[in-house]
């Protein structure tokens, strides 16, 4: 259970909620000026969320299953959304080639789960994977901002029944971004503290990326008041 958005109006701005029930998890920054979270699964350790050098940004969201999409075993036309992430953050999908890549491939879920996918590029431009739905994609000058939580993007759209996994987060972001003009990091951090979770599911970092001053800021355990910082280096 996740909340995440990207506005593109004043500034690239890149919000997100990790909400953890549990996993292990821990921040890498070992690949060149990259910022990733990964997480340790039955499987092994896999990257969850984050930027790359290329400034391209994804993530891995819990979303409710319509019973396609399913695990499958993947071939040369088919992957798991697991890898898109992973291929996406280590640069071996180049976000140039996306539009191709995801028409020519079916992704599906990994054993076990259902999940969707949120990709923004460096321009903001948005992509959103949902194994088994489909794909959206939102350009930067389509709207002021994109926001993904727990529920079908796809079928929200389409006027399909849907679960409520994260409506109420939704709107609350929805709300903020729609009275303002335009936006800080420090207003990204507001939102994101209005929809920290706690119980089950804890808000265990947060992050904030800002394409202007080229940086991410972040905390861990909705400690809004202790933010860190990550530098891109400049190419």
């Amino acid at each position: 259970m996740c909340t995440c958005f990207v506005d593109r109006r004043n500034d690239l701005l890149i919000g997100m909620n990790f909400d953890n029930n549990g996993m292990k998890f821990e921040l890498n920054t070992s690949i060149p000026n990259s910022f990733i979270v990964d997480i340790y699964t039955d499987f092994g350790k896999q990257p969850s969320f984050g930027i790359n050098s290329q400034k391209t940004f994804v993530n891995n969201l819990s979303v409710d299953s319509n019973g396609n999409g399913l695990y499958k075993r993947i071939s040369k036309t088919r992957t798991l959304n697991v890898y898109l992430v992973k291929n996406l953050l280590e640069g071996n999908i180049e976000i140039n080639d996306l539009d191709t890549y995801l028409d020519t491939m079916e992704i599906v879920n990994a054993l076990n789960l259902c999940t969707h996918n949120l990709i923004t590029d460096k321009n903001g431009n948005v992509w959103v994977v949902e194994p088994g739905r489909g794909n959206i994609k939102n350009n930067a000058n389509e709207s002021s901002y994109f926001i993904m939580t727990n529920f079908s993007i796809i079928d929200y759209n389409a006027g399909k029944k849907y679960t409520d996994w994260g409506f109420d987060r939704y709107i609350n972001v929805k709300k903020y971004l729609d009275n303002k003009d335009k936006l800080s990091v420090k207003d990204a951090f507001s939102i994101l503290e209005k929809v920290k979770q706690t119980g089950e599911w804890k808000t265990e970092l947060s992050m904030v990326y800002s394409k202007n001053e080229n940086k991410i800021y972040y905390c861990y355990n909705a400690d809004y008041k202790n933010i860190l910082e990550y530098k891109f280096k400049k190419h």
